[in-house]
């Protein structure tokens, strides 16, 4: 594991261990047993050092699957990627708590600047991805090309809306109406 590498996953076990809000260049530089000075030549800022936890986040948590597949059907495909947003049903209070208390920390009425780095990182970061996902479909001529950024877009704010849904009203949207929502969704983008 170099360096770098080292530095993220130390951010990563502080950010489980002490929460979001911890993750300033002086504690990640602690956890990782380094010096402030040594974490900047890595991390020339605390944006930076966010947007790699960020990425590393999504990266961890979110997998191509079979989306290049083509002999799968594609609207398949976009929706098994897809459902890697929704929270597991056996964590989903914890999982949607945490979602929740990320933007209540970014953009509450105290925000925390570093936390919405980490969420406006963590948020271009799905925003790739997604895109990732829906060139490989486009190349494929399932998806129009011109669309891809938008559609991207929409998915991440039908994700938000699904997970803010699920946390304030179980019983209208549980897990199984948030999985059909995303396969409309899936219908609508694949031409």
């Amino acid at each position: 594991m170099s360096r770098r590498e080292e530095i993220i996953e130390a951010a990563l076990h502080l950010a489980r261990a002490e929460g979001i809000g911890a993750l300033s260049v002086r504690a990640v530089a602690n956890a990782a047993g380094i010096g402030p000075t040594t974490l900047r030549h890595y991390f020339p800022s605390q944006a930076e050092l966010h947007q790699a936890v960020a990425g590393a986040v999504v990266s961890g948590s979110l997998d191509d699957l079979a989306i290049a597949d083509d002999t799968r059907e594609p609207v398949q495909r976009l929706y098994d990627c897809l459902q890697q947003f929704l929270p597991p049903s056996e964590h989903q209070e914890a999982v949607l708590g945490g979602w929740f208390e990320l933007y209540r920390l970014a953009l509450g009425p105290e925000p925390l600047p570093a936390v919405r780095e980490l969420l406006e990182s963590g948020h271009h970061s799905s925003a790739q991805v997604l895109q990732r996902w829906l060139g490989m479909l486009a190349d494929q001529g399932h998806v129009v090309p011109d669309e891809v950024g938008t559609h991207a877009a929409r998915a991440l704010a039908l994700i938000d809306g699904l997970h803010l849904n699920l946390l304030l009203a179980p019983e209208r949207l549980d897990i199984e109406a948030a999985r059909d929502t995303l396969r409309w969704f899936a219908e609508r983008v694949i031409s």
